[in-house]
């Protein structure tokens, strides 16, 4: 198996379980619960797959995260929302689809700085969703963008900056190009 750049590179935030890696996930009905199985002193999992694939600036605002590993979210999809050139990340869901994610594990510091940088609640809910890791299934904590958003393109910097972390991670950057895609097609479609 080749090391890619995102497992080399995590002296930077931490350290990867190579086993973690093509892990599965199912979604999980219910809300995020302050009071999961996993304790707060323990850290919290978190599941990223938009910009916070990108381990530099992770490292800058979530400094005591861990990455724990790389999973593929099943029955969702990833969109853009938030109108063309200024559309952000969300995922929603969707049977036969699947989104590539990393598992972080964040303390509760590295939550707060998460809730500011993706607008909880206003813009992001969190939800929790199961998750395939190391031959179990955990509970991880992911933002959801609340309805209501147009879809759209990105602006070029946040695509790049998620580009940059499908690279780190060694995703298939085929994922995020349709993503734009199918979200510019149905703004387009919606404007008609």
């Amino acid at each position: 198996m080749q090391t890619s750049r995102w497992q080399r590179g995590m002296a930077v935030s931490g350290s990867i379980d190579s086993q973690a890696l093509g892990a599965e996930s199912r979604p999980c009905l219910g809300k995020h619960k302050e009071d999961d199985t996993m304790s707060k002193e323990k850290g919290t999992i978190y599941l990223a797959y938009g910009s916070n694939l990108n381990l530099r600036q992770m490292a800058y605002r979530c400094p005591t995260a861990k990455v724990l590993g790389s999973a593929k979210l099943t029955g969702y999809r990833l969109l853009f929302r938030g109108g063309n050139g200024g559309a952000v990340a969300t995922i929603e869901k969707q049977k036969g689809e699947s989104v590539p994610v990393l598992l972080w594990r964040i303390m509760p510091n590295d939550e707060e700085a998460l809730d500011r940088y993706e607008g909880y609640p206003h813009l992001y809910r969190k939800e929790t969703v199961k998750v395939r890791f190391k031959g179990q299934w955990v509970s991880a904590m992911v933002y959801i963008m609340n309805e209501g958003r147009p879809l759209g393109a990105p602006s070029r910097y946040y695509y790049e900056v998620i580009r940059h972390g499908y690279i780190d991670a060694g995703f298939d950057i085929s994922v995020l190009n349709k993503a734009v895609r199918d979200s510019v097609s149905a703004a387009e479609k919606s404007e008609v």
